[in-house]
């Protein structure tokens, strides 16, 4: 374990010894990481797949994902949170000297909540529609290397992040008949108010 927790530490170093450097990439760090860009640009993605599709069976394929990805960063946070009361990793600011782009986070550092979402919507849609999937992982990799690279992740903390996220996406995926009634529930709702 040892090793593991020196090879993480490494690679933070590696990738927060960039911070500082470039003003411009320094910028583009502090876009990527805060609180809101990324998260919006999500919820703006999902928004939009919702209504793609040139047939009525792709809007259903495409809201299936949208609704699998939701639920899956529902349930990514809630086993979150769980991990969290359990356990409770210092923030690599607190432990080290780091070239610190963010505010200082009071929460644990692993997992971390912004991979954890991330990947749980990236891979929520990714396994029904491979493209767009493709680019919500790329947006969800630069969200958590951009933390890494702002001071307050670990690696460690993404990988696992990105994972719980993953596994949440699968779990909920292979619920098929749940999701199906959910779907068509909400598609009845959304046909009604005119947004499917």
């Amino acid at each position: 374990m040892n090793f593991i927790i020196h090879i993480d530490q490494l690679l933070f170093a590696v990738l927060n010894r960039l911070a500082g450097r470039w003003a411009w990439l320094d910028a583009l760090g502090r876009l990527l990481l805060n609180d809101y860009f990324v998260p919006t640009v999500l919820g703006l993605v999902l928004l939009a797949l919702w209504f793609e599709g040139s047939t009525k069976s792709e809007r259903q394929q495409n809201q299936r994902a949208v609704l699998v990805a939701a639920l899956a960063a529902a349930l990514a946070n809630a086993i979150l949170k769980m991990i969290n009361v359990l356990y409770d990793r210092a923030r690599p600011f607190a432990i080290q000297p780091v070239q610190l782009l963010f505010y200082e986070p009071t929460d644990s550092s692993l997992p971390s909540n912004a991979a954890t979402l991330g990947f749980a919507i990236a891979a929520g849609v990714w396994f029904y529609h491979r493209t767009w999937g493709w680019g919500l992982l790329v947006i969800a990799a630069l969200f958590g290397l951009s933390r890494i690279f702002g001071g307050i992740h670990f690696p460690l903390d993404i990988i696992t992040g990105a994972g719980l996220g993953w596994f949440s996406a699968w779990l909920v995926r292979r619920q098929g008949s749940l999701v199906e009634a959910l779907s068509g529930i909400i598609g009845n709702l959304a046909g009604r108010l005119g947004l499917s």
